[in-house]
């Protein structure tokens, strides 16, 4: 954005901090638990309505919309909390709300909990949540409403179970079954969170072996993992392990390729393989003083030349998250308006990064005993690997193009250093009330930077994802239908978090972009902000007369346009009426498709993986084998409306066995029973190979044995009737 952007926002710093400066100079203001809550629900009130709205994020506006239509979940425990919530309040956003603020007030106690015992942490509370306040990255994962929130909470508690199982004095049956029930939950609370904390869990338990530690007790804190890893089983994880599928066939890496060719398969064995690595690794380490040695030296050249090397590790964290910004470059410059403001939002989790390299050096010099100083090299370890994971993934495909994990690990990284951080805060905060003074300026601009960092505030971000009064007074009153300013032909810039927030009142609400023609008078406004009716008008699907349709099918094959000719004997059309259009594929195969989708005069919409309808999804809506166009199942869709008075019957697919398979339904079906099918406007059906037959005409390669026959499965899903959604 504009270069004046940059002198208000300095301004509107200098004035937000003067006040907290003042008074956290004394540090006599929080003293009690009730003086931090205060603290961190004032924080927590600047993130959601700093601006005058309700901040929201992608991941947080997308859990949303699944309280009425399911989804991908990456943890189940959330959206079904966010459901149950719901079911009583009847507010999505306040259901989200109510969850953001419980655990953003919960998880600054619970952290100093764990670290009084994981890292021994023995101060006083003040240091500790001074250093969570300056990493924007712990509070946008504690504030967005998301799976992460409670798979860290079940990871973290799970750890020291997990301690308690290699340093109590006896084995009971209580521990495996409490060690059991953890590592179920946690493969129900998140699936990134269970991948972090089970490498975590690994590397204490190698840790532990190479201390004297017995195998029994390796064996019964890890082995129980595998209850984690079989949540991926569950049919309510189907659709996310299609995405991780998807991704890793995707990667430039064969070894991800294979994996995702092969992902139970590689699932089980990547998991046996690091359960029986750990016993081996401590082996190795105990017979080989060569290695004990080498990493001796190292702790000894890091403390003893250590301003060096403290220097060294914060340039070498600011390259790593140099490079991470470069991998997701076109997302960040679009977020902000400024590339100035990439850098100076970054305030915070500079100084927490910086303070990180020094508490973790001046540990290794004070040789604590804790585990905490190993795990953070191993969590640090994780982050580079999660970095290079990053550079093979895909990019460019929507929500599958994901090559940001460094910085999903990072907020884990976070986690494990705020003991580091929070002992150098308590060292600074020492000494003359000067020197006291300009260390708490120093931090709360570091504080203010990264709560505004979260907050999206207008003047440095261009950040679409949040909600205003008049959203939240429009959409729990109105049906499918375009929501939009005014008389113009611009969306809100929130049009995608507006669509979010309709599907969570049921309902497809997509504010239209550019062109769109016809448009219903409005017939619900909010000072500008107004609803209208999409303008497709459906018909029955049993009341059409195919015999001299025109069939349009786009890039699609000629064979098939020749078979749904022969299919309904259509012999021409008649010169003296507007004749059926029957039009085939998709909006990437046929250009008629993809003008009507773009017009909002189709009441379902089919993209590569979901089926988008007035009020419902459907996703993982094909399945593929290893070759390009070998299908194995595919959803299709049958639908009819009136385009310009003329009849138009559309049949889409992600796959043209769909498509024929759609073409079957309505030839077989539809018109051969009307009195069944009147008044159906669309149906949603899914084809599946079950004979081991192609059509010669869709067979994708010599061999094929997987396509549309008439021996195969087909199921309707749903119906659509005519003026209902």
């Amino acid at each position: 954005m504009r270069a004046e952007a940059l002198p208000t926002f300095l301004f509107s710093l200098f004035i937000i901090t003067k006040i907290p400066v003042v008074v956290l100079s004394s540090l006599g203001f929080l003293k009690n638990k009730l003086a931090f809550i205060g603290l961190f629900l004032a924080v927590w009130l600047v993130i959601r309505f700093g601006s005058g709205r309700i901040t929201t994020t992608f991941d947080e506006a997308y859990y949303i919309s699944t309280i009425k239509i399911g989804g991908v979940y990456s943890g189940l425990i959330t959206p079904y909390l966010l459901r149950s919530i719901n079911s009583i309040v009847s507010n999505p956003v306040v259901s989200l709300l109510s969850v953001s603020l419980v655990l953003f007030l919960i998880y600054p106690f619970f952290l100093l909990w764990f670290h009084r015992s994981f890292s021994g942490y023995s101060s006083n509370a003040l240091p500790f949540y001074l250093a969570l306040l300056l990493s924007s990255h712990y509070l946008w994962s504690s504030n967005e409403v998301r799976p992460q929130q409670t798979g860290v909470l079940v990871g973290l508690v799970l750890i020291l179970v997990i301690l308690r199982v290699f340093d109590g004095d006896s084995l009971a049956p209580k521990s495996v079954l409490v060690v059991s029930a953890l590592w179920a939950l946690l493969g129900l609370s998140h699936i990134l969170s269970l991948g972090i904390f089970l490498a975590l869990a690994w590397f204490i338990g190698v840790v532990k072996l190479t201390e004297g530690r017995s195998l029994s007790r390796y064996f019964m804190a890890l082995g129980p993992s595998a209850l984690g890893v079989l949540s991926l089983l569950l049919p309510q994880y189907r659709t996310t392990v299609f995405s991780i599928k998807w991704i890793l066939k995707h990667s430039s890496n064969p070894l991800f390729c294979s994996a995702g060719w092969n992902f139970y398969f590689s699932l089980v064995i990547g998991w046996f393989l690091l359960l029986i690595s750990g016993p081996l690794v401590a082996k190795m380490w105990e017979r080989v003083p060569s290695l004990r040695s080498f990493f001796e030296r190292i702790r000894s050249e890091l403390t003893h030349r250590a301003g060096l090397y403290a220097f060294l590790g914060i340039l070498g964290m600011a390259a790593l998250m140099l490079v991470q910004f470069h991998l997701g470059a076109e997302v960040y410059e679009k977020v902000y308006r400024d590339r100035m403001f990439i850098v100076i939002m970054q305030t915070g989790n500079f100084l927490f990064g910086a303070l990180t390299v020094v508490g973790f050096i001046n540990a290794l010099r004070e040789k604590r005993q804790d585990s905490s100083t190993k795990v953070l090299v191993f969590m640090g370890l994780l982050m580079i690997f999660a970095l290079l994971i990053s550079m093979v993934m895909p990019s460019g495909f929507g929500s599958f193009g994901f090559r940001n994990w460094m910085i999903r690990v990072y907020q884990y990284f976070v986690v494990f250093s705020v003991p580091f951080v929070a002992r150098e805060v308590e060292v600074l905060l020492k000494g003359t009330k000067l020197h006291r003074a300009t260390v708490v300026a120093v931090l709360v601009i570091g504080i203010v930077i990264s709560v505004l960092n979260v907050g999206r505030p207008p003047v440095v971000y261009n950040y679409p994802y949040y909600w205003t009064e008049r959203d939240l007074e429009l959409l729990p009153r109105v049906g499918p239908g375009f929501v939009y300013l005014d008389d113009t032909l611009t969306p809100p810039e929130n049009s995608l978090a507006v669509s979010f927030l309709g599907w969570a009142y049921g309902n497809r609400i997509e504010p239209y972009p550019c062109g769109v023609e016809h448009l219903p008078e409005p017939d619900y406004c909010v000072s500008g902000l107004c609803h209208s009716p999409y303008p497709y008008q459906e018909i029955s699907l049993a009341s059409l007369n195919l015999s001299h349709a025109t069939v349009i099918s786009g890039d699609t094959p000629k064979s098939l346009e020749n078979w749904a000719l022969s299919l309904f004997s259509i012999t021409g059309a008649t010169k003296t009426t507007k004749v059926p259009v029957i039009a085939l594929g998709n909006s990437t195969l046929n250009p008629m498709i993809e003008e009507l989708e773009s017009q909002y005069l189709l009441p379902v919409m089919v993209n590569y993986s979901i089926i988008t309808g007035p009020n419902f999804k459907y996703y993982y809506a094909i399945k593929e084998g290893r070759r390009k166009g070998d299908v194995v199942r595919s959803m299709f869709v049958v639908q009819a409306v009136l385009v310009n008075n003329a009849p138009v019957v559309v049949i889409s697919s992600p796959s043209l066995d769909g498509v024929v398979a759609g073409l079957w339904v309505l030839r077989n079906e539809i018109i051969q029973s009307p009195a069944k099918w009147q008044d159906v406007s669309f149906v949603v059906g899914e084809w599946e190979e079950k004979d081991g037959e192609v059509l010669p005409f869709v067979e994708a390669y010599p061999g094929d044995k997987n396509g549309f026959s008439y021996g195969d499965e087909i199921k309707i899903l749903r119906i659509g009737t005519v003026g209902k959604p």
